[in-house]
């Protein structure tokens, strides 16, 4: 087989401090959206899988490879139930799935293109039902509009030390729907997402996602 494939838990939103009503964060469109995907990607597998963020039961990797302006928080592989505790530092914006897929290239795939990339990874996708979002339990609404999908074509394993015999996984290709909040305010938050497939696929098709984070901003 020339393909791996990962799902798991990610769309765009701002809290009002005065209302506290739950709104879209503009953004430029497709392209801005879909490089945030991919470091996302690279950051997830940066590091063996067991050791990945996504990986993590209880928050304490939440901080491991974070850098720039934005703070990414994880989902779960595959079908996942996870409550996690974050310290977040303050002024940094949150990027996260509520539920997505990627498709990459195997070890010394020669076939496999990035049109195949896209084209699997969008296919659970076209099923996803009963996406959540809230903060402080205020739900996010309309998430249904907030897919978002590789424009282009990368390489997952980018950010992996040479130390750890990486290979080029290019094609790699990700879909799904994924939420940026705006900074919250100093002091203690909860945040809840996910979603379920609803495909006949055995590439993860009865996926579901349950995540919550009690984060700490400061």
């Amino acid at each position: 087989m020339n393909t791996a494939a990962i799902a798991m838990s990610m769309a765009v939103f701002a809290t009002s401090a005065v209302s506290g009503e739950v709104s879209p964060i503009s953004i430029n469109q497709t392209s801005q959206h879909s490089r945030l995907t991919e470091q996302w990607w690279q950051w997830a597998m940066a590091v063996p899988r067991q050791q990945s963020p996504v990986s993590d039961p209880s928050g304490a990797r939440c901080g491991d490879g974070q850098t720039g302006s934005t703070w990414f928080l994880a989902g779960g592989f595959g079908s996942s139930k996870i409550r996690r505790k974050c310290t977040v530092p303050a002024g940094r914006s949150l990027f996260f799935p509520l539920i997505n897929t990627v498709y990459y290239a195997a070890r010394d795939a020669e076939t496999f293109t990035c049109e195949r990339a896209k084209s699997l990874a969008k296919l659970t996708n076209d099923t996803a039902i009963d996406l959540f979002a809230e903060v402080d339990g205020t739900p996010i609404g309309n998430l249904k509009a907030y897919r978002f999908a590789s424009d282009r074509c990368f390489n997952i394993f980018s950010r992996v030390p040479r130390t750890q015999s990486a290979y080029n996984a290019y094609p790699s290709a990700t879909d799904g729907y994924w939420l940026l909040l705006k900074p919250l305010s100093p002091g203690r938050h909860t945040l809840k997402f996910g979603g379920k497939y609803n495909h006949s696929s055995v590439d993860f098709g009865r996926m579901v996602q349950d995540i919550e984070y009690e984060l700490l901003v400061e």
